[in-house]
């Protein structure tokens, strides 16, 4: 019974960080997944512009997750050590980087879009359609950032729920206005993709505005400082942010790679057709939310093993980075179950013509036991980062996801292998970033155990 307790009180901690961000994570999976849906209706050609748009605006917004990914591992350690002042400095700090990086990328995404989608190999064919695409959707990046900020500040204060109601609430905004703009309904005029990105950078303003409000009214707002607007103008915040910064170089650059690893498989997808094009779509969109699931015990295994060290027993970070690794595989099992029994059933309610959907669940049926890898991977990384070991995390995510994925991508499809290509590069990823990150994970505790 000694034994039992403290693990079934772990589990308990853990999933009642978890599901809140998994229900977040789903909420920005949704958020894309409509897009998708309703595009479609406007055509194939359609979505393959808003799929194509995607090889260099997910690269950029995960960078920019990457980046701030101190904020979760800092305030989770204040949090830990019962240092609510610096909870709120934190925040201060991470809003500002957010805000600066927002506004960089947007500049970037909005005059770059045509020379950054032709570097990535996007088929010539899909420029015109795509380059507005990305254009609009680079005014998202400055709100959709802070909502990032806002919401790791909130994970690390054990205060998930709140990021969930935010981003449950915009949910539907984002899906009337992508419906209303992509289709042309109500006499409006029929944007395509252009009009979901529209939408999309809607919606994330509100999304910024309400992830502030979540903050400014939590319980213990006034012992944490969040109200200090004084900060803002101190010279230590901007200190604060360069340190953020600096922490969240690697992770950034890593996250980049591994989703430039992913937009390569998504630009030779569009050299296999626009059926190809459409089915991948399809499958990546599907893969978001299996990884949403993944993600929230990432979290949580993140916001626990930083207490761990905030609190002064780092070496109770093996336990639970293990607990959430065991939880996340057993969810990513039961989904990848799923999947493999019933994969037209799953792309189904995505509008696609009968070989899209045909394609589509044969790629799902091929890829579904990889996520397994996928969701314990996640959960390692979110752990090593916990533990200042980031840069470890970073070097093994680049070489998982950018070099074996995008290095065996380009490979097969050149090799004739078609789809098919596209699936087994991903799926391969995942299994080595599982391998590397757990085995990193490994030393880096035994280090600390003996240290103790």
């Amino acid at each position: 019974m000694s034994v039992a307790t403290p693990l079934a009180a772990e589990t308990r901690r853990l999933l009642a960080l978890a599901w809140p961000v998994m229900l977040t994570s789903l909420n920005w999976t949704i958020l894309h997944v409509t897009d998708v849906v309703v595009v479609g209706l406007a055509g194939s050609h359609q979505v393959a512009a808003l799929g194509a748009s995607r090889t260099i605006t997910f690269p950029g917004i995960v960078m920019g997750l990457g980046a701030l990914t101190g904020i979760l591992v800092q305030v989770a350690r204040a949090d830990g050590a019962g240092d609510l002042r610096q909870t709120g400095r934190v925040l201060h700090e991470g809003v500002l980087l957010a805000l600066l990086l927002g506004l960089a990328s947007m500049g970037v995404l909005a005059g770059f879009a045509t020379p950054l989608l032709a570097g990535v190999g996007v088929a010539p064919a899909l420029l015109p359609a795509t380059t507005p695409v990305v254009q609009v959707m680079a005014l998202a990046y400055p709100f959709q950032l802070v909502t990032i900020a806002t919401s790791f500040f909130l994970e690390g204060v054990s205060r998930p729920a709140r990021v969930t109601v935010v981003n449950l609430a915009v949910l539907p905004v984002n899906a009337l206005l992508a419906w209303l703009l992509a289709t042309g309904a109500w006499g409006l005029p029929a944007l395509g993709a252009v009009g979901a990105a529209a939408a999309t950078a809607i919606a994330s303003a509100l999304g910024a505005i309400g992830m502030l409000a979540a903050a400014w009214t939590l319980p213990r707002a006034e012992a944490r400082g969040v109200r200090l607007l004084c900060d803002w103008g101190r010279g230590e915040t901007w200190r604060g942010a360069w340190a953020l910064a600096r922490f969240g170089v690697v992770p950034a650059i890593a996250s980049g790679l591994e989703l430039v690893g992913f937009s390569i498989l998504i630009a030779l997808s569009t050299q296999l057709g626009e059926a190809t094009a459409h089915a991948f779509q399809i499958v990546f969109s599907i893969h978001n939310v299996t990884f949403a699931v993944a993600l929230g015990l990432g979290s949580a295994a993140g916001v626990r093993v930083g207490n761990a060290v905030g609190e002064g027993v780092p070496q109770a970070a093996a336990g639970r980075a293990g607990i959430a690794a065991v939880l996340a595989g057993l969810a990513t099992g039961l989904l990848a179950l799923v999947l493999v029994f019933v994969p037209m059933l799953v792309v189904a309610p995505f509008p696609a013509p009968a070989d899209v959907h045909t394609l589509a669940a044969a790629m799902l049926l091929l890829w579904a036991p990889f996520i397994l890898f996928d969701g314990v991977q996640v959960v390692f990384v979110y752990a090593l980062r916990s533990l200042g070991d980031q840069v470890a995390a970073g070097v093994n995510g680049i070489l998982a996801f950018f070099l074996v994925t995008g290095g065996l991508g380009l490979w097969l499809v050149q090799a004739g292998w078609g789809a098919t290509a596209l699936v087994l590069a991903s799926g391969l990823g995942m299994v080595a970033a599982a391998l590397l990150d757990g085995g990193r994970l490994l030393v880096v505790t035994r280090r600390v155990r003996s240290r103790s």
